[in-house]
């Protein structure tokens, strides 16, 4: 049926939708309930109590005194690569053209290029090697901070692969129509709205 054809009383289909809606209103305004609040309560029961706690805005910032000192580390670990980087570079052209050695541009290439890599593990080390703590400075070169850092990242990936695997175990036991958690059914309802 179609929203304009009438029915077998003569009545369309969208006066009497126009209609249902406005019982609808009423029995709502009777009951007391508003439909703004109710659609906004409707949108709360479905989130959980971490995505309804508000946001603080520092959270997830690193210190500055962290990011100084990590960038106290980086310069170092980075820039001294580079800057022999170039230095090299400059000296393969000084021994090309004012002293007529004839080195092969394979050499310039490689030796550059592995100073350029160095570079790149001198940002890592830089950040690993820093101390994450607020109160902790650490030491010069950053051997244990680096172990207890690298240790620290090594469970967050564990933990994320951990949740990750279970939220898939979830899926598979959705599709076998078992709902093993909250997350699984929102995820459920969510696919029906689909």
């Amino acid at each position: 049926l179609s929203a304009a054809a009438p029915d077998g009383d003569g009545v369309t289909l969208a006066a009497a939708e126009a209609r249902g809606r406005a019982a609808l209103e009423k029995m709502r305004e009777e009951a007391g309930i508003d439909p703004l609040e109710r659609k906004t309560r409707e949108r709360n029961a479905q989130l959980t109590e971490e995505e309804l706690r508000p946001v603080d805005p520092m959270e997830g910032v690193m210190p500055e005194v962290v990011s100084q000192r990590m960038l106290r580390r980086v310069v170092p670990f980075a820039g001294l690569p580079v800057f022999g980087a170039f230095l090299v570079f400059g000296g393969f052209w000084y021994a090309n053209t004012q002293l007529e050695l004839d080195l092969p541009p394979m050499l310039v290439a490689y030796s550059t290029q592995a100073l350029f890599f160095l570079s790149f593990a001198g940002i890592s080390w830089g950040v690993m090697s820093t101390s994450w703590d607020e109160a902790e400075e650490g030491s010069l070169l950053g051997l244990e901070q680096a172990k207890k850092n690298t240790a620290m990242m090594r469970d967050g990936l564990r933990r994320g692969r951990a949740e990750a695997e279970e939220e898939y175990a979830e899926d598979d036991a959705l599709e076998d129509g078992v709902i093993m958690s909250k997350q699984a059914l929102n995820r459920a309802s969510r696919r029906k709205k689909k």
